[in-house]
């Protein structure tokens, strides 16, 4: 089956000479939080490795893990982030457009969450576990979204949808997913 770049298209494989990027290298741009689609070409990902080069300078350059002091940096950066269920940038170009992003949370309960949750169903009561595991993946969820969006350049996320599934019936694996549109001032 063939692969294109989800950047520019192009069509990779061996017969049209076109490579796939490094795996070793992808995995190191995401160590520094740098949002790399895939499959890409390696023309894309030379030009997204550039702006990470850019963007982290000397460090990044040398240093193959980044440091506890820039991941610590990072978090507080990413948190920042702030995520709207609305547009509140009324005025048109007030902000600029970034794309789509999105994050995902699946959580397995576990026998005995489902063993007491099936007794407070049937007494018909509120479950705190459930609603603790909710909450627990909701917050991992609205983490991973925001640092899609700050790998965007992102200073806020826009029109946020937020969906609750489960994907076992019965068997309690439950998926949060969350979408919106990154945008920045």
């Amino acid at each position: 089956m063939s692969k294109f770049c989800v950047r520019c298209g192009v069509n990779i494989s061996p017969l049209t000479g076109v490579m796939e990027q490094n795996p070793a290298k992808l995995e190191r741009l995401r160590k520094w939080n740098v949002y790399v689609p895939e499959p890409l070409c390696v023309g894309c990902f030379s030009q997204i490795l550039t702006q990470a080069e850019a963007r982290y300078g000397e460090d990044f350059v040398y240093e193959e893990e980044p440091s506890v002091e820039f991941l610590a940096k990072l978090r507080e950066e990413i948190n920042k982030v702030t995520v709207f269920t609305f547009n509140p940038f009324n005025e048109e170009g007030a902000y600029k457009n970034l794309g789509l992003v999105s994050g995902f949370a699946t959580i397995g309960t576990g026998l005995l969450t489902s063993l007491v949750s099936s007794i407070t169903d049937f007494l018909g009561g509120d479950s705190d576990i459930y609603n603790d595991k909710m909450k627990e993946a909701e917050a991992l969820c609205l983490y991973k979204l925001k640092t899609r969006a700050h790998a965007l350049g992102a200073s806020s996320v826009i029109a946020l949808s937020v969906s609750f599934t489960e994907l076992t019936v019965g068997h309690g694996m439950l998926m949060i997913g969350m979408i919106g549109t990154a945008v920045s001032r």
